[in-house]
């Protein structure tokens, strides 16, 4: 599990950043709230211009950035452990865990249950990995799972982004199809679309803080011969504390704020070398905490540059969903005959003549190709 400041206060926050490392030990996740709105916030001034303008008004610009802490409030929920057990470990990936199961970053399967079944059969036949050093992993120690695997966060960011790309095709299927009695799927498609770019701009800002790219989540584990810190605080430093010190908000970041990473093809690549670059990092905080510099100019620079980058792979993200998610005619075609939508069913609606709208439908789904 990571820890960090939660949705805390500026004065809080502020507090933090004068405190001693290890004595703020509260719950939650990569960069703090503020962190995470800046990054949404910033990703949201780099979307193309064709993108519906509903996204562009201030109270839903204002609604997806808040949005972005969800996953984090999800993680407040540790009774019953179900939700901490699925979602706790979409928030990262310790690379150098990978290793134990004969991957890489770069050979991780794109796809969730391959990757779990490849680490499975790994396990089996080497429990005590692949040089036979290491312990076995006992679910006695890990009653909600969550340190059983690496993690999945590279899976969350681009099955969110599928999710998106689903939405926004919804979103322009209704826009052509511009009937009046869809107003309402029409209003709840955009709370669907706003709910989900902010839940995908979590996953990728927690993967722009270096931490949750590592084992060394809360201080260096293992061999330490350059003496880096191994305080379990510094990791909510990182998420709070260091943003509040150099006073890091979404103005402060937008001037330096560029959008030059694109997706052109699956997005997987990219998410990869968005991991890949913030794990690079790791040693270089670790340098930065042990100089004292990352109270200084080039910690601040440090701290801007990663939530710089978060923001420009967000903004790449959402721009390529809506480029995938243009609706053919046979898809318009598809979502009419398998929505089976008329007016008469709404509750209230007046009742159907002659035969009901409802058989209409029920006779035209029959009719179609069953969908599982």
């Amino acid at each position: 599990m990571r820890y960090s400041l939660p949705h805390c206060s500026p004065a809080v926050l502020a507090l933090s950043a004068l405190l001693p490392l290890g004595t703020v030990t509260q719950a939650a996740s990569a960069w703090d709230a503020i962190g995470h709105r800046a990054i949404t916030w910033l990703a949201l001034d780099g979307l193309d211009p064709a993108m519906p303008a509903f996204l562009k008004e201030k109270n839903n610009v204002h609604s997806i950035g808040w949005q972005a802490a969800e996953p984090d409030r999800w993680r407040n929920i540790k009774q019953p452990v179900y939700l901490m057990h699925e979602n706790a470990p979409d928030h990262y990936l310790d690379v150098e865990d990978l290793e134990r199961f004969g991957l890489t970053l770069e050979t991780v399967p794109p796809l969730r249950m391959r990757y779990i079944a490849v680490m499975a059969v790994q396990r089996h036949e080497h429990p005590r990995g692949p040089d036979d050093n290491l312990e076995p992993y006992n679910a006695k120690f890990d009653p909600s799972g969550q340190q059983e695997w690496p993690g999945f966060v590279l899976h969350a960011m681009v099955e969110h982004h599928a999710k998106l790309v689903s939405m926004f095709k919804t979103y322009r299927t209704l826009e052509k199809l511009a009937d009046p009695a869809r107003a309402p799927q029409m209003e709840m498609t955009k709370a669907n679309i706003m709910v989900e770019m902010g839940v995908l701009s979590h996953f990728v800002g927690d993967t722009a803080q270096p931490l949750h790219t590592t084992k060394h989540h809360h201080g260096w584990v293992g061999e330490n011969p350059k003496g880096y810190t191994v305080d379990r605080g510094f990791h909510a430093y990182i998420d709070g504390g260091v943003l509040a010190l150099h006073k890091l908000d979404y103005h402060a970041l937008k001037p330096g704020q560029t959008f030059d990473i694109k997706v052109d093809a699956d997005a997987w690549d990219e998410v990869v070398a968005h991991v890949k670059r913030s794990n690079d990092k790791v040693v270089e905080l670790y340098e930065l905490q042990k100089s004292g510099e990352l109270q200084k100019d080039a910690g601040k620079a440090f701290i801007i540059e990663r939530l710089h980058d978060g923001a420009a792979m967000l903004s790449a993200l959402y721009n390529h969903a809506w480029k995938m998610s243009e609706p053919t005619e046979q898809d318009i075609k598809d979502f009419i005959r398998y929505d089976g939508f008329t007016p008469a069913q709404v509750p209230g609606a007046a009742p159907a003549d002659e035969k009901g709208a409802d058989e209409k439908a029920v006779d035209q789904k029959a009719a179609s190709p069953t969908v599982r």
